[in-house]
């Protein structure tokens, strides 16, 4: 065997190159202490130091970057420069950093260009660094100087968040600042800080500027680096950083950050940037993400600030929103982000006009037309030679130009927001790039956009005094989020324009919030944090399973309250007026210049606590309708579900249906199906009036929720049922052992995987009395789901619960078996569930159909009466008549049920016209005689004699509480408000009496009127 090419080292060969590297180690290691500033040696401990020194031994061979992991921290080690902080931070991403500080050397490294910089990132606590008994007692007494009342429970978990690095790093008065901005972040989700400048900073060798923050729910995963973008942006540089998370673990964790900033090049930070600019992007770190197609286009290139950055996505946002209705695919969100970003000169320019329009300290009127009309026409000059690239570029970026002239004012100059808000004027949907009409066939009275955090939202509504619920949409998975975001708009506005028909019966126009959130997949990074935190904590699998999925479902609502508390923030800014009708903020700039009074009210997604906390923020901000911003809070409204005002319409539509088949459902048994679980609101309360009213004759025997389907041939148990409402379990906690045979059930919760790419989907069948398992593949799954309730034959069916569309002109074959409709009637409890399309194609073949805009219009009574009251009286006073009240709210919801119900069919069996035609003819009847007396009382005033005509109608609407006892605030409520129930008490009035055939002239009739011509 030959002899290796290198040898091994003699013994003396190798103690001259130990002698040799233990010089090399030497020498860096003084150098280390030599060179880097005294705070290096105060922080970082001698062992830690030995580390660093040996690793620089490689620092050339390593690329000049070194990164060492040690069991609670890491240290990196590279060249000094501009992004170096950023470098440090980045691959960092799913680590909480608890503690961040950086060292720069006073020269360059022997045989380096540049200064040496030392970034030192803690993830924990060291397990040897605790609070001694006498720093806890002074920190005891700094916070019960601010806050006597301080329990001993919540003192406690403060001083499990306040890291000893934290408290050693700051003084009493910078404590007393944190302790201070924790309290005010417990309570509110805007970034709470304080900034503090350091005048003296050169001689006390300190950065310029100090900044403490304190902040709720924020996201650990690449929070500090997405900070530091911020910050370098703005050119500025973190010299010190420090963090501790107060109740780590929970998902309203507060985390208290102390930055030490200064300027890039060396200068105080105040001579370096604009602070407030600085300090307006700052505070949106937690909502928005700074890594896109804008942010590599417009603001890394510095041809955009950070803050134009926000407001070009925004631009984005809404012109997808609008145009994908020309085409989905021409105008997809990736083409419109294409759109802004492929001619960045005019997108800038876009910017520079809005600044003009809305940007408090430069607003000028005359410069902004000047631009708008420039820039318009440089857009229809746009020839690249490619046709249809051009015409949709010039479709897009003419949408943001009337986005921008459209918009009547916003949030966006606010210092300290949580997310983005715009008012804007409807009549833009007039220049839209196709037939507007079909898609939009009336022009709404407002529209406000507001995007935040994941999130994406619009209130639209009808009139000026409207009212509509506030619904949230979350989708479970990206595919079908991306299939909603089309059509988020178009959900809102449709909803809205329901709204305004059903409203035929109240004083309020139509109106709807619809707001859609990302699925919870967003937060992926954050769980991974949370598993890799319980391991370090020592938690077994086990115990770690059931933590994580408490976090997910926490972490769930925390998530869908949040977004909500937000979207109500940013809409009361641009509607908070004081007495004299001007905004309440100085930052927003108004040309609308008239109080807006929005009345909202429960949908899908939202808590009790968030309609109790909606109510208490109006009247903590001020805003002139109080508690009755939100109806159907849990104390001081009624709340929908719990009183079940929704299906209690609904029912007496359904009864009447009934009578017309010749059906006495008293008497003959009859059978149902309902899309909707029972622990819904709609679905719920009508299997409880059906077991109420009908146990004997009412048959249940098909149901779809979002949990599964169910079937069962001779009725499901209405008793259980009721049970299943009561304690708010859907459909797949149907004990499937009671079954007849023949019936299923299908549970989509509960999964086999069979393979890594094969999911199977229990399916429980009653056969000769046994109940059997099966396992259904996705695609065996998904056609039972989806066809199940629409093939089963029934003789009503009731839309109670289920996504918009759902029944369209694409799949309404599915509600046929042989050609012929499963059921007779459809009663809609759902809002938009069938499509106008799907609902001719049925009515054509023999359906009767009850629109949504009729039938479940009990709710809308329910919460204009709710309006009402909190108009008459104090919450107090409402809590004392509440049962009463409510009672009566009933009664004239049945009776204005029964009236629309009954001139609907009688109207139908002499005339032959479609139900859901007639149901549009009398909404528009009522809605024009209406608005014909308001624009005519508009500009009177109503007279003082109780005894007049105007006034009777007026006193006649209310509930009889409000008649016998609360008449004089009656009397006394606004204006408008008063003039809108006397034309809506009118014009309702005469159409249910006198028919849909009866055409007078409302304006002429009036001075004949006579009381007893209203009383139908």
């Amino acid at each position: 065997m030959s002899e290796p090419k290198y040898p091994p080292l003699s013994g003396e060969e190798l103690q001259v190159a130990i002698a040799k590297e233990s010089e090399r180690f030497k020498a860096t290691y003084l150098w280390l202490e030599k060179h880097l500033p005294s705070s290096f040696l105060n922080e970082v401990d001698p062992e830690t130091r030995i580390v660093i020194a040996r690793n620089l031994l490689s620092f050339s061979l390593q690329g000049k970057w070194i990164q060492i992991r040690l069991k609670a921290f890491a240290v990196v080690c590279c060249i000094d420069g501009p992004a170096a902080d950023l470098q440090i931070l980045k691959p960092f991403g799913k680590f909480a950093i608890r503690y961040y500080r950086t060292f720069v050397s006073n020269e360059p490294l022997p045989g380096e260009a540049g200064n040496l910089r030392i970034g030192i990132l803690y993830f924990r606590e060291s397990e040897e660094e605790k609070l001694d008994a006498k720093t806890k007692e002074s920190l005891f007494q700094l916070v019960k100087e601010e806050h006597p009342q301080l329990e001993s429970q919540e003192f406690a978990t403060l001083i499990q968040g306040l890291s000893p690095r934290f408290i050693h790093s700051m003084n009493v008065d910078g404590l007393r600042s944190s302790i201070r901005l924790f309290f005010q972040a417990k309570l509110r989700d805007q970034c709470q800080y304080e900034l503090k400048r350091n005048e003296d900073w050169k001689s006390k060798e300190v950065p310029s500027l100090q900044l403490i923050i304190a902040w709720r729910s924020v996201p650990k995963g690449s929070f500090l680096y997405r900070l530091v973008q911020v910050i370098h942006s703005h050119r500025l540089a973190l010299q010190t950083g420090v963090a501790t998370y107060v109740d780590p673990y929970s998902c309203n964790n507060v985390v208290l950050l102390s930055l030490g900033l200064h300027g890039l090049s060396g200068k105080a930070a105040w001579e370096e940037t604009d602070i407030d600019d600085f300090m307006r992007e700052l505070a949106l770190t937690k909502y928005f993400d700074l890594d896109d197609p804008v942010g590599t286009t417009f603001v890394q290139p510095t041809l955009l600030t950070g803050n134009e950055g926000h407001l070009v996505r925004n631009f984005i946002s809404f012109t997808h929103q609008i145009l994908v209705h020309a085409d989905p695919n021409l105008y997809s969100l990736d083409k419109v982000v294409e759109g802004f970003c492929r001619h960045p000169e005019l997108t800038v320019k876009l910017c520079k006009a809005f600044s003009w329009k809305f940007n408090p300290k430069q607003n000028d009127l005359k410069i902004y037309e000047k631009e708008k009309n420039e820039l318009f026409e440089l857009i229809e000059k746009l020839d690249t030679g490619q046709a249809l690239n051009d015409l949709r570029r010039k479709n897009i970026l003419k949408q943001g130009l009337y986005f921008v002239d459209s918009t009547l004012k916003t949030n966006f100059y606010r210092t300290n927001k949580t997310s983005f808000s715009f008012r804007i004027d409807p009549t833009f949907l007039e220049k839209v790039p196709y037939a507007r009409e079909e898609k939009f066939p009336e022009i709404p009275f407002a529209i406000f956009f507001i995007r935040g955090m994941h999130f994406i939202g619009f209130n639209v509504r009808f009139r000026d005094l409207a009212r509509g619920g506030v619904r949230t949409i979350i989708p479970a998975k990206r595919e079908q989020f991306n299939s909603d975001r089309n059509n988020l708009f178009f959900e809102a506005y449709q909803l809205a324009y329901t709204q305004q028909k059903k409203n035929k019966d109240i004083p309020e126009g139509g109106a709807k919030t619809a707001i859609l959130l990302k699925p919870t997949d967003v937060f992926q990074v954050e769980e991974e944090i949370f598993v890799k935190e319980m391991k370090e904590e020592g938690l077994a699998n086990d115990a770690l399973q059931t933590r994580l999925a408490a976090y997910q479902k926490e972490k769930r609502e925390a998530y869908i309250n949040a977004s909500q508390r937000c979207l109500i923030d940013s809409l009361l800014t641009l509607i908070n007026c004081k007495i004299d009708g001007t905004l309440r903020t100085s930052s927003v700039i108004d040309y609308w210049n008239k109080p807006e009074y929005i009345y909202l009210g429960p949908d899908e997604n939202i808590s009790n606590e968030m309609l109790v906390w909606i109510a208490d923020y109006a009247v903590e901000q001020g805003y002139a309708p109080g508690r009755a911003f939100m109806s159907s809070s849990p104390k001081g409204g009624i709340n929908h579900k719990h009183y079940g005002v929704t299906s209690y319409g609904l029912h007496v539509y359904l009864e009447e249906v009934l009578h017309f088949l010749n059906i006495d459902p008293y008497k003959t048994p009859f059978t149902i199906k309902i899309s909707g679980g029972p622990d819904g609101d709609v679905a719920g309360n009508e299997i409880l009036n059906l077991s109420k009213f009908y146990p004997k004759t009412a048959k249940v025997i098909a149901l779809t929720d979002v949990s599964g389907t169910i079937f069962d041939p001779q009725g499901l148990n209405l008793e259980t049922l009721t049970h299943l409402f009561h304690e708010v379990k859907s459909i797949r906690h149907y004990p499937a052992e009671i079954l007849s045979d023949g019936g299923f059930l299908l549970d989509l919760q509960t999964k086999k995987e069979e393979t890594a790419y094969a999911i199977s989907t229990l399916l429980l069948k009653k056969k000769e009395g046994k109940v059997i398992q099966e396992w259904l593949s996705g695609n065996e799954m998904n056609l039972l789901y989806r066809n199940n309730l629409h093939q089963t034959v029934a003789d009503i069916f009731i839309p109670a619960g289920g996504r918009p569309r759902t029944l369209n002109e694409n799949n309404v074959e599915s509600f046929l078996k042989g050609g012929k409709p499963t059921s007779k009637a459809i009663v809609e409890g759902a809002n938009l569930y069938l499509t106008p399309g799907a609902r001719r194609v049925l009515e054509k073949l023999g359906v009767l159909i009850f629109k949504d805009s009729s039938c479940n219009k009990g709710g809308v009574i329910t919460s204009s009466l709710e309006v009402l009251a909190n108009l008459c009286m104090s919450e107090e006073e409402f809590l004392k008549i509440k049962e009463d009240y409510i009672k009566e709210v009933l009664t004239f919801i049945h009776a204005a049920a029964k009236k629309e119900a009954r001139l609907l069919l009688e109207t139908h069996r002499k005339t032959g016209a479609f139900l859901t035609d007639l149901s549009e003819e009398t909404s528009e009847k009522i809605n024009t005689f209406k608005y014909q007396i308001l624009d005519h009382l508009k500009n009177q005033n109503l007279p003082h004699d109780p005894n007049d005509l105007l006034i009777q109608c007026l006193i006649h609407y209310a509930p009889p509480i409000l008649q016998n006892r609360f008449l004089n605030t009656l009397l006394k409520i606004p204006d408008l408000h008063q003039k809108a129930i006397i034309g809506c008490y009118i014009a309702s009035r005469l159409v249910y009496g006198k028919g849909l055939s009866w055409t007078p002239n409302i304006i002429d009739l009036l001075p004949t009127l006579k009381m007893s011509d209203l009383d139908s």
